[in-house]
């Protein structure tokens, strides 16, 4: 998993370990700290941007719907 200071090699959203703040970044940018805790080693996961959305969709679904 890429570290604050890498390059990245390859487009989307990344999750940190730390904290679970999320960035959008592009190939070729260089991953930042986090800006919640600078003292540490940022450590950033890919997020499976569809799961997400999916899930995310499926919650407010869930929000709306009147109870029977």
């Amino acid at each position: 998993m890429p570290q604050a200071g890498q390059v990245n090699t390859q487009f989307g959203v990344y999750k940190n370990l730390c904290c679970g703040a999320e960035i959008v970044i592009t190939k070729g940018a260089i991953f930042p700290d986090c800006p919640n805790h600078l003292q540490l080693t940022t450590i950033w996961k890919p997020v499976d941007f569809e799961m997400t959305l999916t899930k995310k969709v499926i919650q407010k679904k869930e929000e709306s719907e009147p109870a029977a």
